[in-house]
């Protein structure tokens, strides 16, 4: 006689439903397990479960109900500049900057600038059509928030602004946040993003503060670079022979009140010549001939020098050595 089990066979019906349960669980698990998507603000995310199970011996499919949410607007900016100094030549001047939405929905943005050490006012922002860094014809300014940015669309502005005599220490600060609302990463504006989501202020806390300093503006530089050389034999005259050591010498002037920006100076080695290594200076100051944390290097057959930005009326000499082969 078989044993009775304290514990009763389930139903075809029973074991039915558990199957079902465990298919479902099973295709929840690996739903759930899928990486999420970068979505914009009020995507709507929709889930069906679905179940494959055997009834009465044939293959059938159930699917649940199914649960559907809207994704959030995140609120996040960013702001760039190309430089960080600007000359200013009297008032209509303009500071360039690019202004990014770096959100997941469609943002405006407010814009607040402030001058500091230097007298006179923001005249607004424009929109820099043509993305020259200047307030021309075709530049209109804003009255009011920017126009609409899609997620990490960028925008080229001007500030513009009509200053005193600027002098040492002046500076424009410029401040912008997004038009929905800004504060610490996490505060919520229920209803307020795309398609009636809410809006969540993300990372960036929805506002940036860039600030430029303001440089006098004056006559443009005038600049020349004169080359000249001197020869020493290994006799210890000046005979251009075989083993003569040729002493090239690059000064490069500057005239008038403006900055000349981003100055480098390059000479190729003649031909017929060699590089004297270690020969290379900076008014007086040796170089080292690697690209290295000094302004001086030689490479490819050419000395170069970064003289970098050059503030008014200056003069540089560079020189460097050859010998003749």
């Amino acid at each position: 006689m078989t044993p009775r089990s304290p514990f009763p066979h389930p139903s075809p019906a029973a074991r039915l439903r558990r199957r079902a349960l465990c298919a479902g669980a099973a295709c929840a698990m690996l739903a759930c397990a899928a990486p999420a998507m970068a979505q914009r603000a009020g995507s709507e995310v929709r889930n069906i479960a679905s179940a494959e199970l055997l009834v009465e011996g044939a293959p059938a499919r159930i699917a649940s109900n199914a649960a559907t949410l809207r994704v959030a607007e995140r609120l996040d900016i960013g702001l760039a500049a190309t430089g960080s100094g600007v000359t200013i030549d009297g008032a209509g001047s303009a500071v360039p900057f690019t202004l990014v939405n770096g959100g997941n929905g469609n943002e405006r943005f407010i814009l607040a600038g402030t001058l500091q050490g230097v007298a006179g006012q923001v005249r607004g922002f424009a929109l820099d059509s043509n993305a020259n860094g200047i307030f021309d014809a075709g530049d209109t300014l804003l009255d009011g928030p920017t126009p609409i940015l899609s997620p990490g669309q960028a925008l080229a502005l001007l500030a513009v602004v009509d200053p005193g005599m600027v002098s040492n220490g002046a500076a424009l600060e410029v401040f912008a946040r997004a038009a929905t609302g800004s504060g610490a990463p996490g505060t919520r504006y229920p209803g307020r993003g795309d398609q009636g989501t809410d809006a969540i202020v993300g990372p960036t806390n929805a506002e940036a503060t860039m600030r430029f300093t303001l440089l006098p503006g004056g006559t443009a530089p005038a600049a020349s670079l004169e080359k000249s050389q001197s020869i020493l034999a290994p006799d210890g005259s000046g005979m251009t022979v075989r083993g003569s050591v040729i002493t090239y010498s690059l000064v490069a002037r500057f005239a008038g009140s403006s900055t000349a920006w981003g100055v480098q100076i390059a000479d190729p080695i003649p031909s017929g010549t060699s590089y004297v290594r270690g020969s290379l200076t900076l008014d007086g100051v040796a170089l080292t001939d690697g690209a290295d944390a000094d302004s001086g290097s030689f490479a490819a057959g050419r000395i170069a020098v970064t003289l970098g930005d050059i503030p008014g009326a200056a003069t540089r000499t560079v020189q460097f050595k050859v010998k003749i082969l």
